[in-house]
């Protein structure tokens, strides 16, 4: 459905430039081996829940290619808002005087975008980010985006319910899951150190997730 949907988008719609190059590349195969698959772990930082009323503030992500991430390749973007930060400040520190010379939504967007080339968007709770994505992709090339999806925190319920146990509250939170698998805590609220945290969790759940013969990407994908 997803590869139909992107073929669509690209033949009929030709959305610009970044779009339109980043329609043009496949997207990971369901039947590939997620050990093996490349990812782009990504995370936002925004100025509150809801993308139809609120802008993104900062955009983190770096690749990961054969079960190793690329810290060299990784990028944090901060992105001009029209008008202020306002209290989402005490949340993730970026004030207005720091966005002077931001990057426009349209060019973090692009790099992005080129960056999730072939790669399946990894992130930490995937409803958030991609609300804001997709948003952003409708407003500057007039088509949602579409791209295979990983969510770590979805992966997590799942692996409970599949035990039959109900995730108490904040056992699902990012730092929570990573403290589970011994892995160091970060500051939050960072979105390149909460892309790097969420890379990390996902490459220390995936042996538990996949067990000793490894079962197709579809399987992990939300």
């Amino acid at each position: 459905m997803l590869e139909r949907a992107r073929q669509w988008w690209y033949h009929n719609q030709a959305p610009p430039g970044p779009m339109s190059a980043y329609l043009e590349a496949d997207l990971p195969s369901p039947r590939a081996d997620p050990r093996t698959t490349d990812y782009l772990a990504v995370d936002l930082e925004t100025t509150g829940l809801h993308a139809d009323t609120d802008a993104i503030v900062s955009i983190g992500y770096l690749p990961i290619s054969d079960g190793r991430i690329h810290c060299q390749d990784a990028r944090h973007d901060l992105v001009q808002v029209d008008g202020s930060v306002a209290d989402s400040a005490t949340i993730h520190h970026i004030r207005d005087m720091d966005l002077q010379d931001a990057r426009p939504e349209s060019e973090a967007l692009a790099c992005l975008l080129h960056a999730l080339q072939g790669r399946v968007l990894l992130v930490h709770h995937a409803p958030m980010d991609l609300q804001f994505l997709r948003a952003a992709c409708r407003r500057h090339y007039g088509v949602p985006l579409i791209a295979r999806v990983v969510d770590t925190l979805a992966l997590a319920q799942r692996e409970r319910s599949r035990g039959h146990a109900q995730a108490r509250d904040g056992e699902l939170r990012l730092h929570a899951l990573r403290s589970a698998y011994r892995l160091p805590r970060y500051p939050a609220h960072n979105a390149l150190s909460d892309a790097l945290a969420t890379a990390e969790l996902f490459l220390a759940m995936l042996p538990d997730w996949q067990g000793s013969d490894s079962l197709p990407l579809r399987t992990l994908l939300r």
